[in-house]
C-alpha cells in the first residue's frame, strides 16, 4: 500500500510508504498514477545525476585545455573563473575530508 497526496488539479504530487503529512490517500502499490509518479521522479533524479556528471566533464575539459595551453584561464569570463575556482576549492576540501568515492580521488570513472 502507498499513500499519496494530490495537488489542486488532483494529480499525485507525493508518494510515501506510510501516511505522512498530506499523503493520507491509500492506493495499491501497482496503482497506475502512483507508478507513473515514481517513474517520473526516478527519471528526473537520473537526469539530475547525469547533469552533475556532465558539469564535471566540462570542468575537466576546461582544465585540460588550460593545461595544454589551448586557452588561458584568464580567457574565460570572470563569472566562469569564479565558479571553476569555487568548485575546485570545494572538491579539494571534500577530498581531504575523505568524502569522495572508494578510490579517495575526485576523478569520474569512464
Amino acid at each position: 500500500m502507498l499513500y499519496v497526496a494530490r495537488n489542486s488539479d488532483g494529480v499525485i504530487c507525493e508518494v510515501h510508504s506510510m501516511p505522512l503529512g498530506d499523503a493520507q490517500e491509500a492506493v495499491p502499490a501497482d496503482h497506475a498514477e502512483a507508478l507513473q509518479f515514481i517513474h517520473e521522479r526516478w527519471r528526473q533524479n537520473e537526469l539530475n545525476e547525469l547533469d552533475r556528471d556532465f558539469v564535471r566533464v566540462i570542468e575537466d575539459t576546461i582544465e585540460l585545455l588550460i593545461a595544454k595551453d589551448v586557452i588561458l584561464f584568464t580567457d574565460l569570463p570572470p563569472k566562469v573563473q569564479e565558479k571553476l575556482l569555487r568548485r575546485k576549492e570545494i572538491r579539494q576540501k571534500k577530498h581531504y575530508q575523505g568524502h569522495f568515492g572508494a578510490g579517495g580521488d575526485d576523478i569520474i570513472p569512464i
